[in-house]
């Protein structure tokens, strides 16, 4: 096999090992090995013709890199299945999470060697993805919405909340939502997620009417009505504006909404608005994760109207993925089981003195 030994003293260390690792990804030189050389073509192909995202293609050759440099001494034809293992096992301290996605590109890349006719057989083919732990999904604790809703003071603010509340969309997609992007007339937002999939979600309830105080009320720290190509959420810088009575500073806030905002950005803004609602202590930015609120959303929309709709509003490419996350059954469907059965029995059920009178 060709993986790396453990160098000798007159050898390089594993620390001088994994800097040139990270150099010959950074600088492409891992192409130059012979199956670095297919991977290139691969990943030009997974981006042209494929429709990859930069984010994807990123992903993809970090862990295609490192392959290609563990079997830097193999030609193509000679790599088996046994380097594959060896290749995967360089992540096997990791998360089963993470062991099957690494699995998945080396998988994905050598189907289509095989595809393309570079090799007859895939040597990845015998290889299986490791059994994940089952993903729970972890929502909001009860009551947060009411609070959240009640700590946020601008319809600016109470709009965003909205959007990841009741509409269930992802951090980054809210990062990326625009005015102009509401159509208030066909009462929908358009949103773009993972992957730059587009989907329109129906605007239904008291987000309508936040929407349309919005549109009447200035920006916080802009001073001026939104505008069609504003961020709803966006970046605010602080300049220093002198000195104070006392000689402290003065500061001033100047909203950027053109741009869009961070994700530390907007994870600051998430805080912030959750410690003034009381659900986390002061300067405290962890533990309340944005990303509960999308699955508080998608928990009550499966109950209400079924896993179909609620994988189509959170934009999931495959049903399997909404019901691996949100299709088992929780204490509340037992909860409301229970309710059901317990009508049923009052309605089945006859009493004696009943039965008596019937006679």
């Amino acid at each position: 096999m060709s993986v790396l030994r453990a160098p000798s003293r007159a050898e390089l260390t594993w620390g001088e090992v994994a800097l040139m690792m990270r150099a010959a990804v950074k600088d492409k030189s891992y192409q130059r090995t012979p199956v670095g050389v297919m991977v290139s073509r691969y990943l030009r192909w997974f981006k042209n013709e494929w429709g990859a995202t930069p984010t994807t293609v990123r992903d993809y050759e970090a862990v295609l890199a490192r392959m290609s440099l563990t079997l830097a001494d193999r030609e193509l034809i000679d790599v088996s299945t046994e380097d594959l293992r060896a290749v995967i096992d360089l992540w096997g301290d990791q998360s089963a999470r993470t062991r099957q996605k690494v699995t998945s590109i080396v998988r994905a890349f050598w189907s289509w060697c095989e595809e393309e006719g570079h090799i007859a057989v895939s040597p990845a083919y015998r290889i299986r993805r490791p059994r994940a732990e089952r993903k729970v999904a972890r929502p909001l604790p009860a009551g947060a919405r009411p609070q959240l809703l009640e700590a946020a003071k601008h319809p600016r603010d109470r709009l965003a909340l909205f959007c990841l509340l009741i509409l269930g969309i992802r951090r980054n997609e809210l990062a990326g939502v625009q005015i102009r992007d509401f159509d208030l007339l066909r009462r929908t937002l358009r949103v773009f997620g993972k992957g730059q999939k587009e989907r329109v979600i129906p605007l239904r309830g008291p987000i309508l009417a936040e929407l349309g105080l919005l549109m009447v009320t200035e920006l916080p720290h802009v001073g001026r009505l939104p505008e069609p190509d504003d961020h709803l959420v966006y970046p605010v810088d602080r300049r220093a504006d002198g000195k104070g009575p006392e000689g402290q500073i003065v500061w001033s806030f100047h909203g950027r909404p053109k741009d869009r905002i961070s994700m530390p950005a907007i994870h600051r803004w998430w805080y912030r608005i959750a410690q003034d609602a009381g659900l986390v202590g002061r300067g405290v930015t962890q533990g309340l994760n944005m990303h509960q609120a999308r699955h508080a959303f998608a928990m009550e929309l499966r109950r209400v109207a079924g896993v179909e709709a609620a994988s189509q509003a959170l934009g999931h490419s495959d049903l399997s993925t909404t019901l691996g996350i949100y299709g088992h059954q929780d204490g509340t469907d037992l909860e409301r089981a229970m309710d059901r059965y317990a009508a049923w029995l009052e309605r089945e059920t006859i009493s004696p003195e009943n039965q008596d009178e019937s006679a």
